[in-house]
C-alpha cells in the first residue's frame, strides 16, 4: 500500500500565501487500486470562505487561470458551492439545501462519499474574490491524475 503526505504549497501552486492558518496534512492511501484521502479532520473556521461561490472556470493549475477569460469549452459541472456555518455546505445546483457528504474545514472540502479530502485557496485578484478548488473526481481517485481547479468567485 502507498502512503503519499500531500502538502500543496503557494510556490506549487504559483501563488502568493495559501489563505490557510496553518498547512493541515492530508494522508493519501491506496486501496483496491483507488486513492483514499483522510477524510477526519478537526474543524477550523474560515470567516473569509463563508457564503456563496460561483464556478467561473476549469484550469489544470490556479495559475493558469485570467479573470474575466473562461479557459474552459463547454459548460462547467459544478454549478457553485455554499459554505455554511459550522462546516456544513450546499453544492449548486444539486443539492442547495444541503449537500451532508461534503463538509468543510479551513482550507480543505472533504467528501465522505469519495474519501476525497480537497484543498481550497482563497485568492484577491483584480478586485474580486476567488477560490481555486481542487477537483479530485474519479480520474484522481481511481486513474490516480494530479487534480485540476475549478475557479468560482465569491457572489455575496
Amino acid at each position: 500500500m502507498k502512503l503519499w503526505h500531500i502538502a500543496v504549497t503557494a510556490a506549487l501552486l504559483g501563488f502568493g500565501t495559501l489563505a490557510l492558518a496553518a498547512e493541515l496534512r492530508i494522508t493519501t492511501t491506496e486501496a483496491d487500486g483507488r486513492l483514499v484521502d483522510d477524510i477526519n479532520l478537526p474543524f477550523v473556521n474560515d470567516p473569509a470562505v463563508l457564503g456563496e461561490w460561483r464556478s467561473v472556470d476549469f484550469v489544470a493549475a490556479p495559475g493558469e487561470f485570467v479573470p474575466g477569460t473562461k479557459r474552459f469549452r463547454g459548460d462547467l459541472y459544478l454549478g457553485g458551492f455554499k459554505f455554511l456555518p459550522g462546516g456544513k455546505m450546499a453544492v449548486l445546483p444539486f443539492a442547495p439545501k444541503g449537500a451532508p457528504w461534503f463538509t468543510w474545514t479551513r482550507g480543505v472540502v472533504t467528501h465522505s462519499g469519495d474519501k476525497t479530502a480537497s484543498r481550497y485557496l482563497i485568492k484577491e485578484l483584480k478586485g474580486a474574490t476567488y477560490m481555486f478548488f481542487e477537483w479530485k473526481s474519479g480520474d484522481y481517485v481511481i486513474r490516480h491524475a494530479k487534480p485540476e481547479y475549478y475557479v468560482l468567485k465569491k457572489a455575496n
